[in-house]
């Protein structure tokens, strides 16, 4: 029977951080990537502090619900006095009590991450109208010149004799 991996050379350190991480609810193959260990080190830390990651979470939730009721809080305080500058307190509030949720595991939540590029859109709405204004620009610049009047074959002819023959 082969021998599994216990994770016994691993520095308490990293132990410690391989803890949080999993307790924060990071992949097992994140957390090996950023720390430098093997998938089997996390997963046998995993396994081996089982109860220390579910207290670290436990401990986790109580801090994002504390932080969003104090946010939440604020903003209630705030609005009562009519101070308008709520606007940081609006993401913590929101953060911290999703995070709670998600670390309490709530069974009828759904969480679903979606990444846009917001400001991608943005910059390129940004560059088109500068485009188009230049464009508009550059129109407007265009300087109508009248052509040359032809010459006459005559003259030039003419000068090029005189040229040659001084």
């Amino acid at each position: 029977m082969p021998k599994r991996h216990n994770a016994k050379l691993c520095p308490f350190p990293i132990r410690q951080r391989i803890v949080t991480a999993l307790a924060n609810g990071d992949s097992k193959r994140a957390i090996a990537r950023v720390l430098r260990v093997s998938n089997n080190t996390v997963t046998a830390i995993a396994e081996q502090e089982w109860q220390r990651v579910e207290a670290r979470k436990a401990l986790l939730a109580d801090q994002a619900e504390r932080n969003a009721l104090l946010a939440g809080e604020q903003i209630a305080e705030a609005l009562r006095q009519g101070k308008v500058p709520i606007n940081s307190l609006v993401p913590v509030y929101g953060v911290s009590l999703d995070k709670a949720l998600a670390l309490r595991g709530e069974p009828s939540l759904t969480i679903q991450h979606q990444h846009t590029h917001s400001h991608q859109v943005e910059l390129l709405n940004a560059l088109n109208n500068a485009v188009a204004r230049m464009e508009k620009q550059a129109k407007a610049a265009v300087v109508e010149v009248p052509p040359l009047p032809p010459r006459d074959a005559s003259v030039c002819q003419s000068k090029r004799r005189a040229k040659r023959d001084s």
